[in-house]
């Protein structure tokens, strides 16, 4: 058999005494052209290849970038919307968007309204009623029912020399007196309608405000009092002194009609003033002092 064409598998013809080595080895002649391909030659199964085709290590190291490159920019592009989703998530709840945004920003606005400071006002200091005013005049001579109007008037505070007189008429004639007083502490007085006139003089100022003048209802010294408003009814023992003149009324008339009862002392006494009693006048005397 011709030996010019060697077969891929099988190794040339060597003496016994020479050893391959482990390699392929080209033949020694150059073969002559085959129009088919020649297969790659064959490795001995015991060793592997001497080196790795270049092709792979290009390959792979370039499409390891990419790819860390490329996980990269979807990790930016991610975080990038979750920003911009956010944003928009925030922009809409202060627009009033959503419902959740909106009942946690109007709770504040609530809580600082500042409306609640007008309503902690008391509204009864505007409405307490104002102070009464009450009809009142000084000296002089006046018309009943056309200068002053009938009724009950008193002087709140004493007021020394004072005189006044209800009149009939205004003829300056003893008889045209009605009723007369003279006193130097607070007194009361009831001009009638069918009084023509009334006359003060040095008394201060004269008021249908009836209301109490005393400190105490239990004490009291000169003056004119009404029972129940100015002084309890009770037993009373005063202090004594000279020229004390003391009565029950039951009016301000000062009329003699009026007086339930009057004494004039010059030592301590005691008077019971019934419950009754509309009046007590005291000139003089000291001290009154409730005792039972």
């Amino acid at each position: 058999m011709p030996q010019d064409t060697p077969n891929s598998s099988q190794q040339p013809s060597q003496s016994p005494s020479q050893t391959l080595p482990p390699q392929w080895q080209p033949p020694s002649q150059p073969l002559p052209y085959s129009p088919y391909p020649q297969p790659s030659p064959q490795y001995p199964p015991s060793q592997p290849p001497m080196h790795q085709p270049p092709q792979s290590q290009k390959t792979r190291k370039p499409l390891r970038r990419g790819m860390k490159i490329g996980c990269g920019a979807v990790a930016a592009i991610v975080v990038l919307v979750a920003i911009i989703v956010i944003a928009a998530a925030a922009a809409g709840g202060s627009k009033g968007g959503t419902p959740t945004t909106n009942s946690q920003a109007t709770q504040p606005a609530t809580q600082n309204q500042p409306t609640q400071a007008p309503t902690q006002i008391p509204t009864s200091k505007p409405t307490a009623k104002p102070a009464p005013t009450f009809p009142q005049f000084g000296d002089g001579t006046y018309q009943v029912g056309k200068d002053i109007q009938p009724g009950t008037y008193r002087t709140r505070v004493g007021s020394p020399g004072c005189y006044y007189a209800r009149l009939s008429g205004f003829g300056g004639t003893f008889g045209e007196i009605i009723a007369n007083n003279n006193t130097d502490a607070p007194a009361i007085v009831t001009i009638a309608a069918t009084d023509k006139g009334f006359e003060p003089q040095n008394c201060g100022t004269w008021t249908k405000d009836l209301s109490q003048i005393t400190t105490s209802k239990t004490t009291f010294g000169d003056g004119m009092y009404i029972i129940g408003t100015d002084i309890t009814p009770g037993t009373y023992r005063n202090t004594g002194s000279q020229g004390c003149y003391y009565a029950r009324l039951s009016g301000f008339g000062n009329i003699t009609d009026d007086i339930i009862a009057n004494n004039n002392v010059d030592t301590a006494t005691i008077v019971t003033i019934a419950a009754s009693d509309k009046g007590f006048q005291s000139n003089g005397c000291g001290t009154w002092t409730k005792q039972s």
